[in-house]
């Protein structure tokens, strides 16, 4: 609480201290991934032996379930969530029931740090309300990337375009990215498809990976993995990344091979249609990194760069919600916007900006303060146009 001069009864010095001219915005998370998936683990007993019934088989550990969990490493989500089973069967289908840690195993390769995870159980299989509800509470968490590898592209999409339409509303920005397989003899059917977001929510990667199954075989063998999971390297991959750093031409460091090698043309179609498409070119890296959104959220960067100015502008703003509306809060508040701007523009998040805040009688009055800017984001390079002039 500010300090006041309520009585100057006695005499003698009374100091009032108005700091609001000290107020800035704390630091905040720009790549935290929130992921939901299936997971089981053998409940264990006092010794800390596993727990099985009288018939001998196991008894699992229902405490994962409705919660989330914070992690920071592999090895703390294996230890807390248990293996993963084998994803492939005998006859090289995709079988696997235990997905999340895969997922995360995959994540981890390719860049995330911070993972808030929520568990579902395998048994029955977790329809689309389960997972609508579990990121419905996971968003309470600091998360600003959303993933779920398990479910096919347009189940995801279903899934979290809602969450995304309805977060941004009650001021919290995040972005999802969902991956899909291409048959590439209807590629116009599936860019037809294109999940779609007006202000560039979410992005499409393309196609699947080969990551290293420990649950394969007896030690385990590197195994094809279908196009949704590479939802998991790509969020990787951007998790790492400052908001002004483009994922285009970045290699992902877990991915060594991709399980469908395009042509020249299906990846202009791909990049034409929006779709974030891989390549095998010294490593696996991302063609251009784009959203599914074509118009002003295009690019990435564009979205994440004014994701941050927004929740940066909201953390310097929102200390001074019942302080005085007069012009020397007013000018507090500026300088706290302003402050905070500045570090964007060194950090070359932003070329430059303006910036005004102003109050009519009548938004004093209301209890309004106006805040007015205008911001030039960075953008990346994605196209080098060389002339050669002979002489």
């Amino acid at each position: 609480m500010a300090e006041e001069i309520l009585t100057t009864i006695i005499p003698g010095t009374y100091i009032r201290v108005r700091s609001e001219g000290l107020i800035r915005a704390g630091g905040f998370a720009v790549g935290n991934i929130g992921i939901v998936g299936t997971a089981r683990i053998q409940a264990v007993d006092d010794a800390g032996d596993p727990e099985t019934a009288e018939d001998g088989s196991p008894i699992f550990d229902s405490s994962i379930y409705g919660r989330t969990f914070v992690l920071s490493d592999y090895a703390s989500a294996r230890a807390q969530l248990g293996n993963y089973d084998a994803l492939l069967n005998a006859s090289g289908a995709v079988a696997g029931q235990l997905n999340l840690v895969r997922s995360l195993q995959v994540a981890y390769q390719n860049g995330a740090r911070t993972v808030f995870a929520r568990a579902l159980s395998p048994t029955p299989a977790p329809n689309q309300a389960a997972y609508t509800a579990a990121f419905n509470e996971l968003i309470k968490d600091d998360v600003n990337i959303l993933i779920a590898p398990e479910l096919a592209p347009d189940v995801a999409a279903a899934v979290l375009n809602p969450l995304l339409v309805s977060a941004e509303n009650n001021g919290k920005d995040m972005i999802a990215i969902v991956g899909s397989d291409v048959d590439t003899a209807a590629l116009n059917t599936f860019l037809g498809s294109v999940p779609s977001n007006d202000t560039g929510r979410i992005i499409l990667a393309t196609p699947g990976i080969y990551s290293f199954d420990a649950a394969a075989g007896t030690s385990g063998e590197v195994v094809a993995m279908p196009g949704r999971y590479t939802a998991a390297a790509v969020a990787g991959l951007i998790s790492g990344l400052a908001v002004q750093s483009s994922p285009t031409n970045k290699v992902l460091p877990g991915v060594t091979q991709l399980t469908q090698r395009f042509s020249y043309g299906e990846l202009e179609q791909l990049v034409g249609g929006n779709v974030l498409a891989l390549e095998e070119r010294r490593g696996v890296r991302v063609v251009r990194g784009v959203t599914t959104n074509t118009g002003a959220f295009t690019q990435i960067t564009t979205r994440r760069i004014v994701d941050a100015a927004k929740r940066g502008i909201r953390l310097s703003a929102d200390p001074f919600i019942g302080k005085l509306n007069n012009q020397r809060v007013r000018k507090a508040l500026y300088g706290a916007i302003a402050s905070f701007l500045d570090t964007m523009v060194s950090d070359e998040a932003l070329v430059s900006y303006t910036l005004e805040v102003t109050a009519s009688r009548d938004d004093e009055i209301a209890g309004r303060a106006v805040v007015n800017a205008v911001l030039l984001p960075t953008f990346s390079i994605d196209y080098i146009l060389v002339t050669l002039n002979l002489q």
